[in-house]
This record gives structure tokens, C-alpha cells and sequence, in this order.
């Protein structure tokens, strides 16, 4: 693991940092103050981050890569989420126990910016307005969680991976071309469905215009007529 001296006071940081949901909205002092002493680190190909139960010295906002979160129960392990660029690890820890929740391992590579927790709840602790707005951010968090299980116990293995994929879409409508940002057999862990599961579910999904390709590419030919496929009650 390499580690980069620098704080966040570059432009870049600050500006990625501006539309990360915990610090979306904070003034641009507000968000140099809260950060102060955070540093950028560099993890490699599966490199742990930390374990369930570790004290959280720092807590971590993903600027680039995934990180995998996941809990170990009864000798397993369950993917609870895949984290993508912007998202804030360990912030509901530093606001509870202390102590992580879940286990963070890095995929392929990843670059986080570590943000020391003792100086942040100090700076924290007079600004009542910013407390509010980062609890609400949090709750919001909290609903998506919440959807994601009631999509895993509602919805076909096809629905949630049509979800999925149109998560990965840069376009509103009409085709598009998304690749699979990790192997297929972590996605169906986070989507909870076993691997030859996510490949049913892909040949269904090919009779609605999606074709997997090689190279971890699908296409899907119609945007909206996946979406209406996936907010569907009953498939019939």
C-alpha cells in the first residue's frame, strides 16, 4: 500500500469530494476544515482495507476503483454491497460503536482518501446544521440499503440484474453498451443469486434485447423496455 502525503486541498479532491453525498452541499471551507490531515492512499489488486470489528482510526471516501463490503457469518462470507467512486465508508461506525461494521477488501485497485475520525467529530461537534444535513445523507443511504433488500426478497434473479445493468447505463433511453465493472461471480454475490443464477437470468433477459458479448460486454437495445420489465409486480 502507498500512501500520498498530500491533503485534500487540491481543486480536483475538493470538487469530487463536493458531490459525495455526505459532503454534497457544504460550503467549500466547511468541506478543506472537515478533511483537514486526510490523506490520499492507494490499495492494490484484493488488498484488505479493514475488518468487522476494527477501530475506526479513519473513516474513507472511494475516489476511484471498488471496494467490496461484506459481512462473515457461520464460516461464509455475503457481499453486502460493491463501492463505487463516491461513496463513504465507515461513517455510520464513527457515529456508532467505533467500530467497523462490515469487511472492506478492495477488487482490482482502488484510491481512497483516508479522513482521521477523532478530528472530524471534534470539528463536528459545535455545527449543529452540518450534523443535520450529514444525518439526513445517511438516512437516505439507509432507505437505498433498504430498497436493495426488498428488491433481493421481491424481485426475479432477471429483474435485478436488468437493475443492475441499467445502473451501469450512461444513456436515459434508447441502446446502450455497459461492461460488467467486476467478475460476474461477485455480482451475482452482491445481487444475490448464484453464478449459474446470473447466467439464466442473462438468457432471459435476452429475449428483451439484451445480448452479452464477450469481454464482459452487454448490450441493451431498448432502455425503457428493460425498465418497465424491471418494476413489473408480476412477470406473469
Amino acid at each position: 500500500m502507498s500512501k500520498d502525503a498530500g491533503a485534500p486541498g487540491a481543486k480536483d479532491v475538493l470538487l469530487q469530494l463536493q458531490f459525495t453525498p455526505l459532503f454534497a452541499g457544504l460550503a467549500e471551507a466547511d468541506v478543506r476544515s472537515l478533511t483537514e490531515g486526510a490523506r490520499m492512499v492507494s490499495y492494490g489488486h484484493e488488498q484488505q482495507i479493514y475488518l468487522a470489528g476494527d477501530k475506526v482510526v479513519d473513516f474513507y471516501v472511494v475516489m476511484d476503483g471498488h471496494v467490496e463490503l461484506s459481512i462473515d457469518s457461520g464460516g461464509k462470507r455475503s457481499v453486502v454491497e460493491v463501492a463505487r467512486r463516491g461513496t463513504v465508508l465507515g461513517d455510520a461506525a464513527m457515529f456508532g460503536d467505533g467500530r467497523f461494521l462490515m469487511n472492506a477488501r478492495v477488487l482490482t485497485a482502488a484510491t481512497l482518501l483516508a479522513v482521521p475520525a477523532d478530528s472530524f467529530l471534534t470539528k463536528l461537534a459545535g455545527r449543529k446544521d452540518i450534523v443535520l444535513h450529514m444525518l439526513s445523507t445517511m438516512s437516505f443511504r439507509l432507505r437505498m440499503l433498504v430498497r436493495q433488500i426488498a428488491e433481493l426478497k421481491l424481485k426475479t434473479t432477471a429483474q435485478r440484474l436488468g437493475s443492475f445493468l441499467l445502473s451501469l447505463a450512461d444513456a436515459d433511453e434508447g441502446r446502450a453498451a455497459v461492461r460488467f465493472p467486476y467478475d460476474k461471480k461477485l455480482v451475482a454475490d452482491e445481487l444475490g443469486m448464484k453464478p449459474e443464477s446470473l447466467s439464466r437470468a442473462l438468457a432471459k433477459l435476452a429475449k428483451l434485447g439484451v445480448s452479452s458479448k464477450a469481454d464482459n460486454l452487454v448490450v441493451i437495445n431498448d432502455l425503457d423496455g428493460l425498465r418497465e420489465f424491471c418494476v413489473e409486480d408480476d412477470l406473469g
